[in-house]
């Protein structure tokens, strides 16, 4: 139950900084690692995380959006459009480490 509180922190702040958009979520098993895709209301992604399990195992609910806030993810974002994100523990690497498969 608390993974889940902490995934849907991660996606009511991401519905919070895209007002009017779709935020879905997913597991992706291969890369081990939690998928985000921010949808414009057209239906185009604009943006795709990728937040590592550790990422998620290791924080508090709580000090997830914080993390975020902190590592600037909302910058990261705009800078690099709809190129997917990673976020892990150590911080936040564009452009991911492979291509998404929430495209």
């Amino acid at each position: 139950m608390d993974e889940k509180n902490k995934l849907s922190g991660i996606e009511n702040y991401l519905k919070e900084l895209f007002p009017g958009c779709v935020v879905e979520n997913m597991w992706d098993a291969e890369s081990r690692r939690y998928m985000f895709r921010v949808d414009a209301p057209t239906g185009e992604t604009i943006h795709t995380i990728g937040i590592s399990s550790e990422f998620v195992s290791d924080n508090e609910p709580g000090d997830i959006v914080i993390c975020l806030k902190l590592y600037n993810l909302k910058a990261y974002l705009e800078m690099y459009g709809n190129k997917e994100v990673l976020v892990t523990n150590d911080g936040i690497n564009p452009g991911g480490t492979r291509p998404s498969i929430m495209k």
